[in-house]
């Protein structure tokens, strides 16, 4: 009975445990996230599968896109042929075990049209929001299941 009563004791240390993110797992998080950046900065939408899984799902400001191939022809639609710079900071990674959550703020600058039809020559916009992520292990690796972008 003292064994049954000393376990039942250990339940809520147990379930308030969580999770330490090792900090090579954590570097891994915080190289894709900057892996993105120079991705869209340098219009290279082919890699995007070393950053989101296949079936990822994005919600960009209300804009939503199922699957990785929506998602890059809606990147490359948008961001296409802009000179940009994408910064990446304050980033917050929540270890869920089998899974993490990360927040990241974004300071984007867009130069010129590209190949949106939307902006100007001469025109320069500087967008400012955060990225809400949530991580899936592939491998050794992890790649965005789902990303939440909110434009501050």
């Amino acid at each position: 009975m003292r064994l049954l009563l000393a376990c039942l004791a250990l339940v809520p240390f147990l379930l308030s445990f969580t999770y330490a993110l090792h900090a090579t797992e954590e570097l891994k998080v915080r190289t894709t996230l900057s892996r993105f950046a120079i991705f869209v900065d340098d219009d290279d939408f082919d890699h995007l599968d070393q950053i989101f899984t296949p079936d990822v799902f994005a919600d960009y400001a209300g804009a939503t896109n199922d699957g990785l191939p929506a998602f890059a022809t809606f990147l490359k639609r948008g961001l296409g042929g802009i000179v940009s710079q994408h910064a990446v900071s304050s980033i917050v990674i929540e270890d869920l075990g089998r899974s993490l959550n990360s927040t990241a703020y974004v300071t984007a600058a867009f130069l010129g049209p590209g190949n949106n039809t939307t902006m100007s020559l001469g025109t320069s916009v500087t967008l400012y929001g955060k990225y809400l992520d949530t991580w899936t292990r592939v491998g050794d690796a992890w790649r965005i299941k789902r990303r939440i972008f909110k434009q501050f």
